[in-house]
């Protein structure tokens, strides 16, 4: 097969339904990497191997983050109107950043993130969580995807950025519409436009969150280096956390000795989660990074410079899942897997993801122990991005419970007068919108 003539297609329903296959096929003919079609007219690569992303994440000097180095686009072979632009395209944050700038914005980063109160943000999720649960436990089913999964890491997420409850809604549906790939320019618009009014609202009156503490940073953080980080730490906080979480009860749902594992004590929920996350991981071509020179590969293949590389960490991690490690001969998970990164770029939160993620797993088998899939395993619908892997529905079953709480956690808040919330480009989904608003909705 020629030199770049793509071998997989990212976009198709095919790919989704059974990328490990996909990643065989690129295994036997190509190696450790392989021309994709990232969309429609949008070549890239897509590499698999994990040995080979470690050392390509930690070879500086060969790759660049720096999407300005992209060839197609910057030779205009690209579409203005491409649904993949949102999430490749340049912007001034610390994921698209070498060297000395990387340096300064991730310490912006870390040093915000470190000033959250762990115990507070905790018990916030739980108390979220008990919430959520309740607004559907009377009911006997649910979409697990749309009323619980993508609503808990937007409320805290929410709450560890200043963000109000209509600003939530807003960036979540169009961050939903970018990852996706549609009609990125509209979707890219939306998230800058209510970033733009919370950083306007902080301005003025700064908080005890993470914008604020961005804002004020020692690093100095243009506005616009502050919209662009809260576009990415907001949206990484809260899609991924989702996808985790959406993945991982399916897996619980259609992996009998999963489950078993869990309910009989032989696995607690962080060592499931891990477990998820070597096999079902949310993120299987994201992040990107541009070779600054032509690569030669094993197989005699040439990877151009400027070339678009998405990391394959699905791939990676599957190809390593059963190699038997002293972590697993100890009883415990093997947490050396790439869901978070590797090298200078490694996710900063991926602690605040997990506990997100394990007190929503705790709080739905505690809750609801009856829990059944309620649809067959094989019609389950996937998200066609070509950069994350998720379920479009999870519908379940239960016996109804009685909620046990009095209210929910938070409280429904307005804008203030002198910036009214605009009008979305991306109407939220119903019954997101439903859900927050009203949380223990009867039918």
């Amino acid at each position: 097969m020629p030199d770049g003539c793509p071998f997989a297609e990212l976009y198709a329903p095919e790919f989704h339904r059974d990328p490990q296959r996909v990643y065989q096929r690129i295994r036997d003919a190509y190696g450790p990497a392989a021309p994709v079609m990232i969309e429609p007219g949008v070549r890239g690569w897509l590499v698999i191997d994990y040995a080979t992303i470690i050392a390509w994440c930690r070879d500086t000097e060969t790759f660049s983050r720096d999407a300005r180095r992209w060839s197609d686009w910057r030779d205009g072979l690209v579409s203005d109107d491409a649904g993949v632009l949102g999430m490749m395209e340049h912007r001034p944050n610390v994921l698209f950043a070498d060297g000395d700038e990387h340096q300064r914005l991730r310490r912006a980063v870390t040093d915000s993130l470190g000033r959250i109160d762990s115990a507070d943000i905790g018990a916030y999720t739980a108390r979220a969580a008990e919430a959520l649960i309740d607004g559907i436990c009377q009911l006997g089913e649910a979409d697990l995807v749309e009323e619980y999964a993508r609503v808990l890491p937007l409320l805290v997420m929410n709450r560890v950025f200043g963000f109000d409850e209509d600003s939530g809604k807003r960036f979540i549906t169009a961050l939903s519409a970018m990852i996706d790939a549609v009609d990125s320019e509209r979707a890219n618009a939306e998230l800058e436009r209510v970033v733009s009014q919370v950083i306007a609202r902080k301005r003025k009156e700064p908080g005890e969150d993470a914008t604020s503490w961005l804002m004020e940073h020692r690093a100095d953080l243009s506005d616009e280096e502050v919209l662009q980080h809260l576009v990415l730490i907001v949206g990484a906080g809260i899609e991924p956390t989702a996808d985790l979480i959406g993945n991982a009860v399916r897996m619980i749902l259609t992996d009998h000795d999963f489950r078993d594992g869990i309910t009989e004590g032989r696995m607690d929920i962080e060592d499931a989660l891990e477990h998820v996350l070597w096999h079902d991981p949310p993120m299987i071509g994201y992040p990107v990074m541009y070779p600054v020179s032509d690569v030669a590969l094993p197989n005699g293949s040439v990877m151009p410079a400027g070339s678009p590389v998405l990391l394959g960490y699905a791939a990676a991690n599957q190809s390593m899942a059963g190699a038997p490690s002293e972590e697993e001969a100890a009883g415990t998970a093997n947490r050396a897997h790439l869901s978070f990164g590797v090298g200078p770029h490694r996710c900063p939160a991926q602690d605040l993801a997990m506990m997100i993620a394990s007190t929503a797993l705790k709080a739905l088998l505690r809750r609801l122990p009856g829990m059944r899939l309620a649809a067959d395993a094989a019609d389950l619908e996937w998200r066609t991005s070509p950069f994350s892997r998720s379920l479009t529905r999870l519908p379940v079953s239960f016996p109804p419970q009685t909620p046990t709480q009095e209210e929910a956690p938070w409280k429904e808040s307005s804008l203030p007068p002198d910036s009214g919330p605009g009008e979305s480009a991306f109407p939220a989904r119903a019954t997101l919108s439903d859900l927050l608003s009203m949380l223990r909705r009867r039918r």
